[in-house]
């Protein structure tokens, strides 16, 4: 029965009047002894009159049981006992820290805990000594699935339709990358680094990133130092782990 379900509620609404003066007949053997008329009348001998046998009483109709009021609680099954899931292990870093920041050579590696969910990379930015504003940044994940992921920083100013590309020191690294979007801060490219691609940056000195001046069409290039690459990798894959 749903619980918002109510039962109507009946109420007796008064008695029943009785109109008038209601006459009992007269048992027959208490007839009035004083009454003259019939003296003369022959005695009659007034026998009790016999009763009936009475009849067996019947037996009490069975009595079906009221509804349950509103609110009275109903008997049930007991439930059964739901199966407890394991708890996700709760995030964590070394020593119970909230958040680590180490630099290896030109990388950074920051690693911290927000909302219950750890979230690691390691980074690299290049500021105008001018104006002390950064420039150009580039941010990965630790791997996973066989790729690392990121995202690379660069200004305003740029042919976004060209896209730009990737040299690892002499060589060509991808095909190229295409923007995503602006931001106040610059431009963002998606980057996705598989396996045989971070080995290699392991192995190299400099990365090369470069696109093209909206209004010259000469190429704005950034140069990133590899140096202490290959130890930042490592040591987010050990804390992302």
């Amino acid at each position: 029965m749903p619980k918002d379900f109510r039962l109507p509620l009946f109420l007796a609404a008064g008695l029943l009047a009785v109109a008038g003066t209601t006459t009992w007949p007269r048992p027959a053997l208490a007839q009035d002894a004083s009454a003259t008329e019939q003296e003369d009348a022959p005695a009659t001998s007034a026998e009790p009159a016999r009763r009936a046998p009475a009849k067996p009483a019947p037996k009490p109709a069975a009595v079906a049981k009221p509804p349950a009021r509103p609110g009275q609680p109903i008997a049930q099954a007991p439930a059964q006992p739901a199966v407890s899931q394991p708890a996700a292990a709760a995030a964590s870093l070394p020593n119970g820290a909230a958040a680590i920041n180490e630099v290896y050579g030109d990388w950074t590696v920051d690693c911290r805990i927000t909302d219950g969910r750890k979230a690691c990379a390691l980074s690299q930015q290049q500021g105008n000594s001018q104006t002390n504003q950064r420039v150009f940044a580039i941010e990965l994940r630790a791997p996973k699935g066989g790729k690392a992921e990121g995202t690379i920083l660069m200004p305003f100013g740029l042919r976004l339709e060209n896209g730009a590309v990737l040299r690892l020191d002499d060589k060509d690294l991808g095909q190229g990358l295409r923007f995503s979007t602006c931001v106040p801060a610059g431009c963002l490219l998606p980057i996705s680094f598989p396996t045989v691609a971070t080995d290699a940056l392991q192995k190299g000195k400099t990365l090369t990133a470069a696109a093209l001046n909206l209004s010259t069409g000469e190429a704005v290039t950034f140069n990133v130092s590899l140096n202490g690459f290959a130890a930042a990798l490592t040591r987010i894959a050990k804390l992302d782990d």
